[in-house]
């Protein structure tokens, strides 16, 4: 069994910055991602990242700021275990007082695994443990989104960023959020015709959010470039509308979009069939948290955060000591504020093992609390602003699979919370409930995808608030490990 001072979970912007804050401390640190190599869904296969005579600059102060971590990674003493994923953390094996076990799973080659121990289980002990694993996109469901061809907006981004591949030859971008505009940008890039770009929201809905802005100048001058770039792309970018239905037979062939009222309802008589062969969907993002569940740490549930995440106090530590959360899985506030994060959960570890006394580490805290606290307030106004309209549950049908893992359909889940019967008095009221009855939520993906869908649809049927349908009770592995690797044998 490996053992190191440090775990940090994730090799995104938010990682980088923990690894080389509590590495720079002398602490010895393990730095473990899913992905081939360092960078995260954010900066991995960035053209003006990894490219060194590309003509590109990053649209970005954040971007630069990644290019410099991830050019401090090769200097440090970090020690990087990329391809593996973190499929168990627990506490119950403690060879030394608040030892955290990590189990770890390394990709074999036929799944993209390049080195390490391919195929295999291995078990890590750490002191601390960051957890900066990121978040993933929510959607709506529609007729036809299981269709080859759709996918969510982040899985075209890390086609083109990653691979330089095309999500198809005519797209369309639906949703809601900033994420929608370098997407197109990239996708244009690489000779994909981008027919159009649905935004769900309304510039005149924005106005309220303006005081959110102040301060995040950096955040609007992306914005600008990213909006001088459609143009000259010549990219439509139409508001107020979205997809609501995908039409295709094998695959995609076309889109129906329509406009939205104001309370996001799609209007019939506005709709649009486009021909696309390939159409890219989200709106936000919820923190990614099975991990800080699967430790026992205390969450919350937050709209402005994202919704579910961990109770952590000032120094970014959850309710279990020696356990940290930073960037994206703690709330979701974007590149700026997770490298900000990171750092406080390096110095958090740091002090958390008697590298680093409190007063330096309270010292820390203050110098960037104004910084730390003008880019939370921007990503509350993005996660107010873009999550998903009420009103657009609307286009999700009796009919539209809601868990695509265990094809389970929007009927079936209605039916579930609104009918009772023997041997149940009551209908499915949250989504442990749901899984019991339906099935909902124990395929592969473990409800990642049709979680937050469920819980809206506990809300809009039962007229509760959102806390009630709780979260889906976690077991390891959180993910897909196979069974000959978790019983020590060899991949055949």
């Amino acid at each position: 069994m490996a053992s190191t001072d440090v775990a940090v979970v994730g090799a995104g912007p938010a990682g980088l910055s923990a690894a080389l804050t509590a590495a720079n401390l002398g602490l010895k640190v393990t730095l473990i991602d899913e992905l081939p190599a360092p960078g995260g869904q954010y900066l991995v296969g960035n053209p003006a990242i990894h490219s060194r005579d590309t003509k590109q600059p990053p649209f970005s102060a954040a971007e630069r700021q990644g290019l410099a971590l991830l050019g401090s990674l090769a200097q440090t003493s970090v020690e990087t275990r990329f391809e593996t994923l973190v499929w168990h953390l627990g506490s119950d094996y403690e060879p030394f007082p608040r030892c955290w076990t990590l189990g770890l799973y390394h990709f074999p080659p036929e799944l993209g695994g390049q080195g390490g121990i391919a195929g295999k289980v291995e078990y890590l002990t750490a002191g601390a443990v960051i957890l900066a694993s990121g978040a993933r996109e929510q959607v709506v469901p529609f007729p036809g989104w299981t269709l080859p061809g759709v996918m969510t907006i982040g899985a075209a981004q890390l086609l083109a960023r990653r691979h330089g591949v095309a999500a198809g030859r005519r797209v369309l971008l639906a949703g809601s959020g900033p994420l929608l505009l370098p997407a197109a940008v990239h996708l244009a890039g690489l000779g994909a015709e981008v027919v159009a770009l649905l935004e769900a929201t309304h510039p005149l809905d924005w106005l309220p959010h303006g005081p959110a802005v102040w301060g995040n100048w950096d955040r609007v001058a992306e914005g600008r470039r990213y909006l001088a770039a459609l143009r000259k792309a010549r990219i439509p970018y139409r508001f107020g509308q979205t997809v609501v239905r995908a039409l295709g037979a094998e695959g995609l062939e076309a889109a129906v979009v329509a406009r939205l009222d104001s309370r996001g309802r799609p209007l019939r008589d506005t709709e649009e069939q486009i021909s696309v062969d390939a159409l890219c969907v989200g709106f936000g993002f919820v923190p990614n948290s099975e991990l800080a569940q699967l430790a026992g740490a205390s969450f919350r549930f937050d709209p402005a955060n994202g919704g579910w995440a961990s109770e952590l106090d000032e120094g970014l530590q959850t309710s279990a000591p020696g356990l940290f959360v930073a960037g994206e899985a703690g709330g979701i506030a974007g590149a700026s504020a997770a490298m900000l994060e990171g750092r406080l959960a390096g110095l958090g570890a740091a002090c958390h093992l008697g590298r680093l006394n409190e007063a330096e580490r309270t010292r820390e805290q203050t110098t960037s609390a104004g910084r730390r606290k003008r880019a939370k307030r921007f990503g509350v106004m993005l996660n107010t602003l873009f999550a998903p309209p009420p009103g657009l549950s609307a286009i999700t049908t009796q009919d539209t699979v809601i868990c695509r893992c265990e094809e389970v359909t929007a009927g079936e889940v209605r039916a579930a919370i609104l009918a009772g019967g023997f041997p149940l008095t009551r209908g499915a009221m949250t989504l442990d409930a749901l899984k019991t009855r339906t099935r909902v939520g124990q395929g592969p993906c473990q409800g990642r995808t049709c979680g937050p869908i469920l819980a809206r649809m506990l809300a809009q049927e039962t007229g509760r608030p959102p806390t009630d349908a709780g979260m889906f009770h976690v077991r390891p592995p959180i993910k897909p490990v196979p069974l000959a690797a978790l019983a020590g044998g060899e991949q055949p």
